[in-house]
């Protein structure tokens, strides 16, 4: 697709899709990307979609079923998208440097006195002080119970800091897996291999070949979570359990005790909650 602009870049993914006869909600369905996200591509609305690792997933699914060279697609939207990357933080700048030299501060026309200045500033601060506190107790006063009934409840769950939580883009972009067998039952079933952690527990490697926002927890208890970048490897030893989240799932090997399982999803497909464990667990991914 030789083209320049998201909207034509959407253009031409409509006119192929239209060729086929082939309806948004069709392709929706097929493809599990939603009617309003692959609207916002047919009509270069690029920040209506989440990030572009994940937006490329859905043009190559999008790609796919519609007969097309689906990685020269992929590679055309990220042509597109990094100009338009770039084009926004160009607008959005001028934007905000024309807002900073229409500021003008007037000069009074009269001179105030001291006194009347020094009594203005006196009362504000004393009105700002008496509202404070008083947001202060009445805000203490309205959660004081709703959190004492919480902290059990809250004490009794692993502690995961807000910044380890799942990213909006990435829930947002959650494509459910289809439901059926469990991908990785046989192969975490098998007894431990040659080089296995001592003391019984287990060695998952991870393997990224694209980037990938990735949760890993290990006996319940999250040990990372970050975007990993393309050519990483990570290796965590010594847990029973490992459950994993991926927001990009076709882009991660996973090695169990020395036995490759492969990725556990499609490119750009979010998979949450996969988990790992024992011989006599039955373990597999749930669609996000």
């Amino acid at each position: 697709m030789p083209v320049e602009t998201p909207q034509e870049f959407g253009e031409e993914l409509r006119r192929e899709r239209e060729l086929r006869e082939v309806t948004r909600e069709q392709l929706a369905e097929v493809t599990k990307v939603s009617v309003r996200q692959i609207e916002a591509l047919e009509t270069g609305h690029f920040e209506h979609l989440p990030s572009r690792v994940f937006a490329r997933g859905f043009v190559l699914a999008i790609a796919r079923h519609l007969g097309l060279d689906a990685e020269r697609t992929a590679a055309g939207f990220n042509h597109v998208h990094e100009g338009w990357s770039v084009e926004r933080e160009k607008t959005t700048s001028n934007s905000f440097n024309s807002a900073s030299h229409r500021i003008r501060l007037s000069r009074p026309r009269k001179n105030v006195s001291l006194n009347t200045t020094a009594l203005g500033v006196g009362v504000a601060l004393v009105l700002a002080l008496v509202t404070f506190v008083a947001a202060v107790l009445k805000g203490r006063a309205s959660t004081e119970g709703p959190v004492a009934r919480r902290e059990a409840a809250v004490e009794a769950a692993t502690p995961v800091p807000e910044a380890l939580r799942l990213p909006p883009a990435i829930a947002l972009a959650a494509v459910p897996v289809p439901s059926g067998e469990p991908l990785l039952e046989p192969a975490v079933a098998r007894a431990p291999q040659p080089g296995s952690s001592p003391g019984g527990g287990r060695i998952l490697t991870l393997t990224f070949s694209d980037d990938c926002w990735t949760e890993v927890s290990v006996d319940g208890r999250v040990i990372a979570a970050e975007l990993f970048r393309k050519g990483t490897t990570r290796r965590f030893e010594g847990g029973r359990t490992f459950v994993l989240t991926l927001g990009n799932a076709g882009g991660v090997e996973v090695d169990v005790d020395g036995a490759a399982i492969g990725a556990v999803g499609q490119l750009g497909q979010v998979v949450r909650n996969f988990v790992i464990g024992e011989a006599s667990a039955r373990t597999g991914p749930r669609g996000g």
